[in-house]
Formats: C-alpha cells, structure tokens, sequence
C-alpha cells in the first residue's frame, strides 16, 4: 500500500521565499531610516544642549566668548571647564569621532561674540541645521 506523500510545490516555494525577501527588505530599509532619524536627533539635541550652556554663560559674563576662540571643540571643552556643560566632548553618534560643527560668530560687541550660531550637518543629504543662540 502506497501512501500518498503531500508536499510543496516549486512555486509554492518560490512564493514563499519572495515574500520573505520583500517583508526583511522592507525591514531593513525601515531600520536604516529610524537610525538616520535617531541619529539627526542626537545631533540636533547635542546642539541643544551646547545652545543652553552658552545662554548660562552669557548670563554670567555678558558675552558668548571672545572671537579669536571660536572654535566649536575650543567652545565645548571652555563650557566644560567652567561647568556649564557636563561633558568634555561631543561625539558623533555615526562614527564615534568628535562632531564637524561650527560656531559662527554673528555679532559682536569688541572682540566678544554677542550671537552665536551653531550649525550642525545632518544625514542623509548633508542638510545644515542651524541654532541660534540670542
């Protein structure tokens, strides 16, 4: 007595291995753009941060900093020194390096910055963004 063996087709199988592929493509893509946009997010509350510590600063000393020293590391690591930010660098959430942002000077008062903007570029189209601080 033979029994009758069931099994699956070869298009049955194919079928099955293509939506597969396509529910893990679409997966992967979705993930890729959340990390961009937790990344983006990093930065912009990186940039948030620094802009609070320079308004405490300017509170105490009437000026952001003075011209010549300018620097965005320069900046982070003198708010650092006097205790307005609580850490010493910032570090890009991509590639673990310090962060390529600028802090433009865009009025002074003497040799003081009187406003600050702190421009940060972001993924994937290397969009700028920028923060004021007033």
């Amino acid at each position: 007595m033979i029994k009758n063996q069931r099994a699956f087709t070869m298009i049955e199988l194919l079928v099955s291995a293509t939506i597969i592929i396509l529910l893990t493509t679409a997966g992967l893509i979705s993930f890729s753009q959340a990390s961009i946009s937790s990344r983006n997010a990093k930065r912009k509350a990186d940039l948030e941060t620094v802009r609070q510590a320079l308004t405490l600063y300017k509170q105490d000393n009437s000026y952001y900093a003075a011209v010549t020293t300018l620097n965005f590391d320069t900046l982070v690591s003198s708010l650092y020194a006097d205790e307005y930010l609580s850490e010493s660098a910032l570090v890009d959430p991509k590639n673990v390096a310090p962060y390529i942002y600028q802090a433009i000077c865009s009025a002074t008062s003497g040799t003081n910055c009187t406003k600050v903007t702190l421009r940060a570029t972001l993924e994937p189209d290397s969009t700028t963004y920028d923060i004021l601080a007033i």
